[in-house]
């Protein structure tokens, strides 16, 4: 029996996988053409919120001719009435979607409900756990304006520690060769003992960590899982990212937030005018990855094992 196919985390995938999947969505950007692969409906669950990432799959799908069933939260399921996450999966992969992309907090397995099923997955977010396919269109977004990323330096600016989009990019730059810096407030980055911290260069100077750089990307301060709220004012003035501020960053950088950003908190609303930010392209690259990323697990799905 054939595996089925899956995108959980990016550990299995080499250099040549990816690449070919980034030169597959540029193609798909260049030609820009409304396709038909005529399957079954995707599944998309979402147990979790989102706007960009939900609404670019159901983009990616809608570009690729395939209908889509949307789970959003518990409300009017049978969530509500007790129902675990695990049946909810169970029962909806046994109609027989295409592909289930899933959504959810730590708590769900993902690992091993994927195994369960009998149909391919992708991780839409998984808890603190990584965000694969925000790595991927990071990445080629950063692709597109700057370059080869071997050998480029990406500085995540906040919550990194409990940042899956980090945690992904941290199994993506040893596939891709490039350097990963961090920088906050001590609680936000990862804890003394994490395997992380040697596999990553801190700055406790952000206008030096700006000047290292050659991708800035800044991180949504998610106060949902801290047990202790911060001072969001206090934590712009020190980390947040302004004109003044991005002086230090290279003219040819690039600066990228995965959205939702809190305006005044990790960003001043004028940085969003800079040449260098480039955050809606990240949410048009996200349509293209992910749509590349759903024709190859149908269409080519070796490729991505």
């Amino acid at each position: 029996m054939s595996k089925i196919p899956a995108l959980i985390d990016l550990k299995e995938l080499t250099e040549n996988k990816i690449l070919k999947l980034f030169d597959l969505a540029s193609a798909i950007e260049k030609k820009n053409q409304i396709e038909s692969v005529r399957l079954a409906p995707v599944g998309l669950l979402f147990f979790e919120p989102s706007t960009r990432t939900r609404m670019s799959f159901e983009m990616a799908c809608g570009r690729l001719g395939l209908p889509t069933l949307l789970l959003s939260g518990k409300w009017g399921t049978s969530l509500e009435k007790g129902e675990t996450l695990e049946d909810t999966i169970l029962n909806i992969a046994a109609m027989k979607p295409s592909v289930l992309i899933v959504r959810a907090h730590d708590e769900l397995s993902m690992k091993k409900m994927a195994e369960e099923v009998s149909v391919p997955w992708i991780n839409a977010g998984w808890g603190k756990q990584g965000h694969p396919t925000q790595a991927l269109l990071d990445a080629q977004t950063i692709r597109k304006f700057v370059g080869k990323l071997g050998g480029k330096k990406i500085l995540f600016v906040g919550d990194v520690r409990h940042s899956r989009v980090v945690a992904s990019h941290l199994e993506l730059s040893q596939k891709l060769n490039y350097q990963i810096g961090v920088c906050g407030p001590p609680e936000f980055l990862f804890s003394p003992e994490s395997h992380q911290v040697r596999t990553t260069q801190t700055f406790d100077d952000l206008e030096k960590g700006l000047a290292w750089a050659d991708v800035v990307i800044a991180l949504r301060v998610q106060s949902e899982r801290h047990e202790h709220q911060h001072h969001l004012n206090q934590y712009h003035q020190e980390w947040g990212l302004n004109e003044k501020k991005l002086m230090a960053l290279n003219k040819q950088g690039l600066l990228l937030h995965p959205g939702p950003i809190n305006h005044g908190v990790e960003l001043d609303p004028q940085t969003l005018k800079d040449p260098r930010c480039q955050v809606l392209e990240q949410v048009t690259q996200g349509i293209y990855l992910r749509q590349a990323l759903i024709k190859t697990l149908l269409q080519s799905p070796g490729d991505l094992s």
